[in-house]
């Protein structure tokens, strides 16, 4: 199935940041920067999902690596170019024009590889914002309550839906089985994924 909102990540920088990609093109994720391979500063790449096709339809790339200078979970982008990609789809292999040896790559260890650009201005999205406080119905426009959180999983994100009674209710946020209609403020499940609670009775009717 695939994810609604893809892998858009979003990244806290700092004020004096300077990107030529704006939020509305985003920042996708690639990967983690793994263990180094040989001497000339590849690389393995530990795929986020969709990680191999965010490397393959990006046309530029970053690095987001921690800055102790900004605010608590802040991240300093840092603009790089992918010299070469190698090993397999399973286990990725990436140069990295910030580094030249083995050395220099160590220190690239534990970041996070992030693609923008190209092909992946035409993926669809939503942003995290757009969803949260939407109102979630069945097709069938039954109640399931408001969405409060996206969260994320290794496979695609989840909505978490607070429903009426202010149970949480979670629901994968894959496009086979929901749908946003972000002019009328509704995200629609499919009938059969989970069933709205019953209407409580209006004063003078009773129950069926």
């Amino acid at each position: 199935m695939a994810p609604l909102i893809g892998r858009r990540r979003r990244v806290d920088v700092r004020a004096d940041e300077v990107s030529p990609h704006d939020d509305r093109s985003g920042l996708w994720a690639c990967g983690i920067l793994g263990k180094v391979h040989g001497l000339r500063g590849e690389l393995y790449l530990n795929l986020s999902p969709e990680g191999l096709e965010h490397l393959r339809m990006g046309a530029d790339f970053y690095v987001a690596r921690p800055d102790p200078d900004a605010p608590e979970g802040a991240e300093r982008l840092v603009p790089c170019a992918v010299t070469r990609a190698g090993g397999t789809d399973q286990r990725p292999l990436v140069r990295l024009d910030l580094a030249q040896t083995r050395e220099t790559a160590i220190a690239l260890q534990g970041m996070e590889l992030l693609a923008a650009g190209g092909e992946l201005d035409a993926l669809p999205f939503y942003r995290v914002g757009d969803l949260i406080g939407l109102r979630v119905e069945t097709a069938a426009g039954g109640l399931l309550g408001e969405v409060s959180d996206v969260l994320e999983a290794p496979a695609h994100e989840i909505l978490q839906v607070r429903a009426p009674d202010g149970a949480s209710l979670l629901l994968p946020l894959v496009e086979e089985l929901v749908s946003v209609d972000a002019e009328a403020g509704v995200l629609r499940v499919v009938d059969g994924l989970v069933e709205a609670p019953a209407e409580e009775p209006r004063p003078g009717e009773s129950a069926s």
